[in-house]
């Protein structure tokens, strides 16, 4: 009996609680800022969101409700789908569905040239079949707020209505940031060549090309300038198109990144790609100017390139501004697929070489074979291991300027000790015979086994090789300084080559980019300058180790 008496009256109390806490619950914000700032005065012939906020918890059936506002004089609600708008007021009919319901929506309210200057009150009321809820809004409207960019002369009557929210300017390309881009001039927009999109992952390691990844990244992104005079505070709609200049009309070339799945695999899905279109939402603040950095997406497969006109359009609450600027479109066609090309037929090339190390093995002995693994193991441990130990934080504390530094040990020293091993064995194979060693090396050490370190490495040993042949240092009796120094401004050339080759195989690969100042410093100072130093000592030093090893 005491269990049943126990039961009976947590029952009671569980249903008391629910009935308890049952029932519906309104917000309602004017005016309504999107960042949550709290505005306590609106400015004059200024437009604002009424923010309406329904909730209903606990209720075990569908609720009907009416939503009604009224508005102070002077103001007015502007036109919206759903609602009734009557002058001085406005209705709209929810629906709530049972146990947990929530509705929400923003309603526009515009000061008119009526509204005086003063203390203001709103009324919203939501009422449903037995419950009402009510919210009075109080809030300061200040009528002689300047509206205007600049003042006006007071004999001179401003007509309100032109002077209302407007595009500025449209700049592109500009970086994420929204600062000028110079990598590229303005008004031209590159987007990227897809044909070799497979073979280029593939060569990374990466495998096959992920579509998605490459379709939901902006191919620029575009900086809009908007004015605000009455200090609205209101949700846009942003679209770009491009026109063709000759006919007007809009061509395919841009799209909206939207969600992925595996069927559509595209960067887009559903209706968001359909359309030649990019689309965006933009939100006014309230500030008098703001600026808004907005990306644009390209179908990769439609777009061509050309000379367009972008068409920028802004709409929402019944006004639309549009703005047209000239657009380039253009596909750089670097000298990376060159540079590729280039690498792959060194790489044939160090194919023969290899074969003949075993008669450079041959010729040089056992003593010389280890004299190169020396120096191999020197050149790796010297100036490899450093460089990926310490280049990291020598990038970060010198920026693009590290390789200055680095290029100390991978210019000079490296040439020191090249050209230190040949005046000790002037054999056609021993420069490729220290290079695959140092590679190997560094494969094990730090997993460096790939086609682009490959390729790099075919470049070194070819382009090198290929220059001591014809400058007939392999024929040469006798190494005189003269002799030497021309031989080292040529390694210094040929090094600049490999530098060149190797940052462009680095900008088709990684799609990274590199400005034509950084390339030619890189090319004069880690190539011609260091290399041709680091050559020059390595001839002195070479002559002194031949006059130890021959005493």
């Amino acid at each position: 009996m005491r269990n049943f008496i126990v039961c009976l009256v947590t029952l009671l109390l569980s249903l008391a609680g629910v009935q308890a806490f049952a029932g519906q619950q309104m917000e309602a914000v004017y005016p309504y800022s999107l960042e949550k700032r709290e505005i306590r005065t609106v400015t004059g012939h200024s437009t604002l969101p009424l923010f309406i906020n329904l909730t209903s918890f606990d209720v075990p059936r569908m609720q009907e409700a009416e939503v009604s506002v009224r508005l102070p004089e002077g103001f007015s609600a502007l036109p919206k789908e759903g609602w009734q708008v009557r002058p001085g007021s406005a209705s709209a009919h929810w629906s709530l569905d049972a146990d947990y319901a929530q509705n929400f929506d923003l309603l526009y309210i515009q000061a008119d040239e009526a509204a005086v200057s003063g203390s203001k009150q709103m009324e919203v009321t939501v009422t449903g079949e037995d419950w009402n809820e009510k919210k009075t809004i109080s809030f300061a409207y200040d009528a002689a707020g300047e509206t205007l960019e600049q003042p006006q002369e007071k004999s001179k009557k401003v007509d309100r209505k032109k002077f209302n929210w407007y595009i500025q300017s449209v700049t592109l390309p500009v970086d994420p940031f929204g600062h000028r881009d110079e990598r590229a001039e303005n008004g031209v927009v590159y987007v990227r060549d897809t044909t070799l999109e497979g073979f280029r992952n593939r060569m990374k390691g990466d495998g096959a090309t992920n579509w998605s990844a490459v379709f939901n990244h902006p191919a620029a992104f575009l900086l809009l300038d908007m004015r605000n005079p009455q200090r609205d505070i209101r949700v846009l709609r942003f679209k770009a198109q491009l026109l063709d200049r000759v006919t007007g009309q809009v061509v395919e070339g841009l799209v909206t990144a939207g969600k992925t799945d595996h069927e559509a695999g595209e960067g887009w899905a559903g209706k968001t790609g359909e359309e030649a279109e990019t689309t965006a939402l933009i939100s006014l603040d309230g500030k008098k100017t703001q600026a808004f950095v907005l990306p644009l997406y390209v179908d990769y497969f439609k777009v061509l390139e050309g000379e367009y006109t972008l068409r920028i359009t802004v709409d929402g609450g019944g006004q639309q501004k549009i703005q047209e600027v000239p657009l380039t479109i253009a596909k750089k066609h670097s000298l990376g697929l060159l540079a590729v090309g280039f690498a792959f037929f060194c790489f044939l090339i160090m194919l023969g070489l290899l074969l003949r190390l075993k008669k450079c093995v041959f010729s040089i002995g056992a003593k010389g074979a280890i004299t190169v693994a020396l120096f191999a193991a020197i050149s790796f441990g010297g100036i490899a291991l450093p460089s990926t130990i310490l280049g990291d934080l020598v990038h970060a504390l010198l920026g693009p300027f590290s390789g200055l530094i680095t290029g100390l040990l991978s210019g000079i020293m490296q040439y020191l000790l090249i050209v230190s091993l040949l005046v000790l064995y002037r054999k056609p194979g021993v420069l490729t015979l220290l290079y695959v060693i140092k590679f190997m090396l560094s494969g094990i050490m730090f997993g460096h086994f790939s086609p682009i370190g490959v390729l790099s490495t075919s470049v070194y040993i070819v382009v090198t090789e290929a220059l001591l042949w014809l400058s007939g240092f392999f024929r040469k009796e006798e190494l005189d300084p003269k002799y030497m120094f021309c031989v080292a401004v040529l390694l210094g050339l040929g090094d600049a080559l490999i530098t060149f080759v190797n940052l462009e195989q680095m900008m088709f690969f990684y799609r990274l980019y590199y400005a034509d100042w950084f390339l030619t410093m890189y090319m004069v100072v880690n190539g011609l300058l260091y290399s041709s130093i680091g050559s020059w000592i390595g001839f002195r030093t070479g002559t002194k180790l031949r006059q130890v090893v021959s005493e």
